[in-house]
């Protein structure tokens, strides 16, 4: 199953951050076998509707919020 991280950093020891839709990057990982991807958000300097915006991005790469 894949699974969502809003992190602060770039690997799976990374703080995770505490706001989802203007963390700075997504883990994007494979419960499996803990491999991982890394997204920058790109909706983090987003006027209004960062959190949507990233919802859907999650959704569009297979993975579930966690």
């Amino acid at each position: 199953m894949k699974v969502a991280i809003s992190s602060s950093g770039k690997d799976l020891d990374s703080l995770i951050a505490p706001r989802f839709g203007r963390c700075p990057y997504f883990l994007i990982v494979e419960t499996d076998n803990m491999s991982f991807e890394v997204f920058d958000n790109e909706s983090i300097a987003l006027g209004g509707g960062a959190g949507i915006q990233s919802a859907q991005f999650i959704s569009s790469k297979g993975a579930k919020p966690s």
